[in-house]
């Protein structure tokens, strides 16, 4: 398989119009990364025009809309993302950073994390302190078995991580796709936010190189943001996932120049 290209960012998209806050990330995330090719992936039927105006230098890919649209809403992204045919698509690309429209760059890090030869890098579920106590360490297993699931909270400590702002290696994940084709069906069976397609990715493909929790901090945050930003030291990663959301924002505000509410 030829590769002719080392990173390519794919934004995808599942409806217009984009708020005002994502129209910004992503013309942010264009201007950032703007030595890197960028492509739009949108469900069959979604106006191109908007996004030809919006990044005039962007490709756009047009994709089933059982993989992204309203219909099947997070279920069908995830049989996107766990499907070797979505990742024969950049079969000349070495990696893709998937940046969905709730992402900001911070600066251009992207090809030292690239040249780092892990497989998958995503922000690091970090474990609370509180989970080292008896109480809630007891609470999570009995939350793992009265919910009849074999993945628990406490299984994604510390693993990395978050789809919403990842470095995914394209040969590896075409290759982990037939690798893994039993686990990817279980995984399609349940609803549960546990068996999203970044907890597959994060946990099941035993032969992939990952980076430490704490070395991935300093790639991208997600949830807990305040305690990922103590733990990386004070310092900002690369980018982060989810910096709209109104209980995360009040930590970003003073880091990003955008508003959820613009």
């Amino acid at each position: 398989m030829a590769v002719h290209t080392l990173v390519k960012i794919v934004i995808p998209l599942y409806r217009l119009p984009l708020s005002q806050a994502e129209e910004t990330a992503i013309k942010h995330t264009a201007r950032i990364l703007q030595s890197y090719p960028i492509c739009f992936i949108i469900p069959e039927g979604l106006p191109k025009a908007p996004l030809e105006r919006l990044i005039p230098q962007a490709g756009i890919m047009s994709v089933s809309n059982h993989w992204l649209g309203r219909e099947n809403g997070i279920s069908g992204y995830n049989d996107m993302m766990m499907s070797k045919d979505f990742y024969s698509l950049f079969a000349d690309t070495e990696y893709i950073l998937v940046c969905q429209p709730d992402a900001w760059i911070f600066r251009d890090e992207l090809e030292k994390w690239c040249r780092k030869s892990y497989d998958y890098i995503g922000a690091p579920w970090i474990r609370p302190e509180k989970y080292d106590r008896f109480l809630p360490q007891l609470w999570l297993r009995l939350q793992k078995i009265f919910r009849h699931t074999d993945i628990s909270r406490q299984d994604l400590f510390d693993k990395v991580g978050n789809g919403g702002l990842s470095l995914r290696r394209i040969n590896s994940f075409i290759e982990a796709c037939e690798r893994y084709e039993n686990e990817i069906i279980r995984f399609r069976k349940h609803c549960h936010h546990h068996y999203n397609e970044d907890v597959f990715w994060a946990i099941i493909p035993r032969n992939f190189k990952y980076p430490t929790a704490q070395e991935a901090l300093g790639f991208a945050f997600d949830e807990k943001p305040e305690l990922c930003y103590e733990r990386n030291g004070q310092k900002l990663p690369f980018g982060c996932h989810g910096w709209s959301k109104e209980r995360l924002y009040p930590f970003w505000k003073p880091f990003i120049p955008a508003s959820p509410h613009s």
